[in-house]
C-alpha cells in the first residue's frame, strides 16, 4: 500500500552544497542592500519600481508554486482521489514558495520597516489591490502550514499511536481539513487575480500584447495549468522507477491532459485579447516585444505537442516547456512589455539576478532537505 515516507539518506549532498553556495553568494549582496540602500545593488527607479525582485519573487514564485491550488481543487472539489499521493509535496512547495515571495517583499522595498503598517488596521488600504494581493497570500501561507502540519506531527507519532499531543492534534486537524482546503481554493484564485489586477491598473504602460482587461482571468487560468507541470514535474524527479508503471505514468498523463485543455483555452484568449485590444501589428514587428510574446507562446505550444507522446521523458519536458512559457509570460508582462517613462529602459543588476538565483537555490535546498526528514514523499 502507498503511503508517505520521509526519503531518509544524507542531507549535505553535493547538490545541496552547490544550492547552499548560491545562497551565500545571495546573502553577500543582501547584506550589501542594508547596509548601503536599495540604489547601489540594483536598477530601479522611480519610473521602475517593479524589478526583477519582485517580478521572480512574488509574480513568478506564486505561479510556479501553484502546484496546491490545482490539487486542492483536483483532489477536494473534484474529488479525483487518485492525485491524492501528490498533495503533501505540492503543499510544501507551495508553502515555501508563497513564504519565500512574501520575504522578498522585505527587500525589493526601499523603506522595508513601512511594510509593518501592513498590519496596522489605521495604515490599511482596503481599495487597494495590493492590499488585496498581500492579505491573501498572507492567508494563504496561514493555510499551507495548517495542510502540512500533518505531515510535519508524523514524525513525531510512533507508528500506528493513537496516544500523544501530536496524535490529538493530528486527528484534529484532519477533521477540520474540509475547512483549510476551501480557505486553500478560494485565496489563491484571489491572489492570483488580484495580481493581473496589479498589471491592469497600469493601463497603457504595458503593452497591448500583455495588456488586457480580462488579465486577472488569464493568470488566474495560467497558474491552473503551471500548477499541474510543477506537479508532475516534482514527482517524476522523486519517482523515476514507478515510471516503468503504466497505471502511474497514466494518471500523470491524465493530469497534464488537464493542464494541456487549460493551456489551449489560454493560448487562444490571448490572441483574441490581443487582436480585440488593436495589437495585431506588433505579433508582427520584429523587436524585443516580439521576440518574448512568441518565446512563450512557443513554449507552450511545443510543451503540449511533446506530452502527446507516451513515455516519461516527453511529459517531463513538455511540462518543464509549458511551465517555462506562463512564466515568462509573467516575466514579460511586468518588465518586457511594461515601459514606466518614455525611452526607460530595465535590465537587472548582478547583484539583483543573484539575489533572485540565491533565494530559489536556498528555497529548493529545504525542500530537498523537508522530504529526507518528514513524510511527504508517498512510497510504495
Amino acid at each position: 500500500m502507498d503511503h508517505e515516507k520521509a526519503l531518509g539518506g544524507k542531507i549535505f549532498t553535493a547538490p545541496v552544497y552547490f544550492l547552499l553556495g548560491l545562497f551565500l553568494i545571495c546573502a553577500y549582496f543582501l547584506v550589501v542592500r542594508y547596509i548601503n540602500g536599495i540604489g547601489p545593488v540594483s536598477n530601479l527607479t522611480d519610473n521602475q519600481s517593479w524589478g526583477i525582485w519582485k517580478v521572480i519573487g512574488v509574480l513568478v514564485g506564486a505561479a510556479l508554486v501553484n502546484g496546491g491550488y490545482v490539487l486542492a481543487l483536483l483532489v477536494y472539489i473534484i474529488n479525483k482521489g487518485q492525485y491524492h499521493r501528490f498533495v503533501r509535496q505540492a503543499v510544501l512547495f507551495s508553502l515555501l514558495g508563497y513564504s519565500f515571495a512574501a520575504t522578498s517583499l522585505v527587500y525589493d522595498t526601499g523603506r522595508y520597516v513601512n511594510l509593518l503598517n501592513f498590519f496596522i488596521p489605521k495604515y490599511m488600504q482596503f481599495n487597494s489591490a495590493l492590499f488585496e494581493v498581500g492579505v491573501c497570500i498572507t492567508a494563504y501561507i496561514l493555510i499551507l502550514g495548517i495542510e502540512f502540519l500533518p505531515g510535519f506531527l508524523e514524525k513525531f507519532m510512533p507508528e500506528g499511536s493513537s496516544d500523544g499531543f501530536a496524535a490529538g492534534l493530528h486527528s484534529f486537524l484532519n477533521k477540520v481539513l474540509f475547512l483549510t482546503v476551501a480557505f486553500g481554493v478560494v485565496l489563491p484564485t484571489m491572489h492570483q487575480s488580484g495580481l493581473g489586477a496589479l498589471a491592469f491598473l497600469m493601463g497603457q504602460k504595458i503593452s497591448p500584447l500583455w495588456q488586457t482587461p480580462w488579465i486577472s482571468f488569464l493568470y488566474v487560468v495560467s497558474s491552473i495549468f503551471m500548477g499541474a507541470c510543477i506537479v508532475v514535474i516534482i514527482d517524476i524527479l522523486y519517482h523515476p522507477k514507478s515510471l516503468k508503471k503504466k497505471e502511474y505514468l497514466e494518471v500523470l498523463k491524465v493530469l497534464m491532459k488537464i493542464g494541456v485543455y487549460v493551456a489551449i483555452f489560454w493560448v487562444v484568449f490571448r490572441f483574441v485579447e490581443v487582436i480585440r485590444n488593436g495589437g495585431v501589428g506588433l505579433l508582427f514587428s520584429v523587436g524585443f516585444e516580439f521576440f518574448f510574446f512568441w518565446a512563450e507562446m512557443i513554449l507552450v505550444v511545443i510543451g503540449m505537442i511533446m506530452i502527446r507522446k507516451t513515455n516519461a521523458r516527453s511529459l517531463f519536458t513538455g511540462a518543464v516547456l509549458m511551465l517555462t512559457g506562463g512564466l515568462l509570460y509573467r516575466i514579460n508582462t511586468y518588465i518586457i512589455g511594461f515601459e514606466g517613462a518614455p525611452g526607460v529602459t530595465y535590465f537587472p543588476t548582478v547583484p539583483e539576478i543573484f539575489i533572485s538565483v540565491g533565494m530559489l537555490a536556498l528555497q529548493i535546498a529545504i525542500f530537498i532537505t523537508f522530504v529526507k526528514i518528514f513524510p511527504i514523499i508517498t512510497q510504495e
